[in-house]
């Protein structure tokens, strides 16, 4: 009998990998081959893990310890314990074709044990605290000449490499060819194919690493075709020794590049969600075919790959997510300057407006235009849609309304011509509900049109009561040709006009019922004594009060336009 090794351990499951190395240690002392390597290691891993369970079954974990010894043509691993000893007479037989959670309960552990041992010993101590030992003896099988077996450091290495990397902030190309190179230097292929799963084509794709570690083009192939198709369908592992003898092998590749496959190993890159995202295939073993080891070590890296990925892709998301971030503030920055930049002040008179968009830009803007003295130009729009495309055709909206109040248009025709420009150069089919108004700061008088805008509502201070106000007009950008009326209405010391755009009204609540227009009528009855600025923003106070939880889905402006008393100066002339 010669002595190999002894570990003493204390029996919690983190030492089961110290365990798993004293095994392989002991394993390349003596070459033994894969098979006998892995039919020991699993033998004294569930052991080991017995001890874990019953001979320590609290949190007071004691000892284990772990001897080798050469004996003759056999190896000897003796697992002693001071636990609870184990009486087998008590554990349910084990029964191959009883239901899986029955055979777990039922000795499959045991089973596994004698299965792949030759010989099993054990002898139980009188009592707690006295030794109980379990012989386990498995005749040596040598590795084949020439087949280099891989050692625990190799495998560590390997490992350690790819757990690195699902920390770090790599591109998924860059990361997609370190797992490659080190897993196929590692299991000693000749080459190696990383696919990734592209769910919307229900496809592979791949980049293959060639002898001189450069990356060919891009190939795709149908998931459930082939031999990688076959893994990402099925989630399982193949190892095939003849890869001609398979009927799944096509040869077409090998035609083309003038390379030889003879051996295939392919193993599913699994996620966290136990979703296939991808599948990992070696090619040729270069010292022999590939083994239960190479399979054993190929799953465990392609688990912790598909973590890597699945971070990879994450981070680049975030990436891209940051960017878009920046753009949109950009945006709203942009947009925002397209907005006053600040309320008027007139003798007589109080403004107020406030601006909500759902998202960083927005379809919704307001204007206070200067027309010359003593007149100012009040506008709200609408753009159907939200985000992005409405942000750009707000853009055009206010340029192309600017420019007609510049030229000292009615506000009629500058809706008319706004229209006629929007059609002739936009092709998104979008369109803004639109109010335009000219207002005079001495007599208080409001020339305005209206195209399908909601209606304004105007509270009379003499009477204490509300009025809808709007005019004959369609959205601007639907209909070549249409027509606007222009109105008119006077504004007396006391009143308040307000604007507001849909996302005021139709915000829902918790029970699904519209703010609507009864509430933001009574909200400026209630409230018409505050200056416009406050009254806005009670507006909108009493709005997200109503929303509660529920997320707001619409832009929300508002404009409010207060006449607080007479104003001094000429009259300005109609325009």
């Amino acid at each position: 009998m010669t002595f190999l090794g002894e570990l003493r351990v204390q029996a919690r499951q983190e030492n089961l990998r110290l365990i798993s190395h004293f095994v392989h240690g002991i394993g390349q002392r003596l070459s033994l081959s894969e098979r006998a390597l892995f039919d020991l290691e699993l033998a004294v891993e569930e052991a080991a893990t017995n001890i874990i369970h019953h001979a320590y079954p609290g949190e007071d974990k004691g000892q284990m310890l772990l001897t080798a010894h050469e004996v003759g043509d056999f190896v000897q691993i003796t697992l002693t314990d001071w636990g609870v000893p184990l009486d087998p007479s008590r554990v349910r037989p084990f029964d191959i074709n009883a239901p899986l959670e029955v055979r777990i309960k039922g000795g499959m552990g045991l089973h596994f044990i004698h299965s792949l041992m030759d010989a099993v010993e054990r002898t139980t101590g009188p009592g707690q605290g006295q030794p109980n030992t379990l012989k386990l003896v498995k005749l040596i099988e040598r590795a084949s000449p020439g087949q280099s077996a891989m050692t625990p450091a190799q495998e560590l290495s390997a490992m350690r490499t790819v757990s690195e990397v699902m920390t770090s902030n790599i591109k998924l190309d860059d990361l997609l060819r370190l797992i490659l190179n080190k897993l196929v230097t590692t299991i000693n292929a000749e080459r190696g194919t990383i696919y990734l799963v592209d769910e919307e084509r229900g496809e592979l794709w791949a980049r293959v690493l060639l002898e001189n570690g450069e990356p060919v083009p891009e190939i795709r192939l149908k998931i459930g075709e082939g031999i990688a198709g076959h893994v990402a369908a099925t989630g399982q592992i193949l190892n095939i020794a003849d890869a001609y003898a398979d009927p799944r092998f096509n040869p077409q590749f090998d035609q083309l590049s003038g390379f030889r496959t003879r051996s295939i190993l392919t193993a599913p890159m699994i996620n966290p969600q136990q979703k296939v995202i991808g599948v990992v295939q070696l090619l040729n073993k270069k010292d022999g075919p590939f083994t239960f080891r190479d399979e054993r070590l190929l799953t465990a890296m392609a688990a912790q790959a598909a973590i890597s990925i699945e971070n990879a892709r994450l981070y680049q998301q975030e990436i891209q997510q940051q960017l878009l971030n920046r753009e949109l503030e950009t945006a709203h920055s942009i947009q925002a300057s397209f907005l006053p930049d600040r309320i008027p002040s007139h003798a007589g008179w109080d403004f107020g407006a406030f601006w909500c968009p759902i998202r960083s830009v927005a379809g919704d803007f307001y204007d206070f235009y200067p027309l010359g003295p003593g007149r100012l130009g009040v506008v709200i729009a609408d753009v159907s849609g939200k985000g992005i495309p409405a942000a750009l055709f707000m853009a055009l909206s206010v340029t192309v309304l600017r420019y007609g109040m510049s030229l000292d248009l009615p506000p009629d025709q500058v809706l008319r011509q706004a229209n006629e420009m929007i059609i002739s150069e936009q092709r998104s089919r979008m369109f803004a509900t639109t109010f335009v108004g000219y207002l005079s700061l001495r007599s208080g008088e409001l020339r305005y049109a209206c195209g399908g805008h909601n209606p304004a509502l105007w509270y009379h201070a003499a009477e204490g009561t509300v009025d809808y106000v709007t005019a004959q007009g369609v959205a601007v950008g639907i209909f070549k040709g249409a027509d606007f009326d222009l109105a008119r209405l006077r504004l007396q010391p006391g009143d308040v006009f307000v604007l507001y755009t849909d996302g005021i009204t139709e915000v829902l609540n918790q029970d699904e019922e519209e703010f609507g227009e009864e509430r933001l009528e009574k909200l400026i009855q209630q409230h018409h004594a505050l200056p416009a600025q406050a009254l806005a923003e009670r507006i909108l106070e009493a709005v997200n009060t109503f929303a509660g939880a529920q997320e707001l889905f619409d832009d929300a402006t508002l404009v409010v336009i207060k006449r607080t008393g007479e104003s001094a100066g000429a009259e300005a002339p109609p325009s």
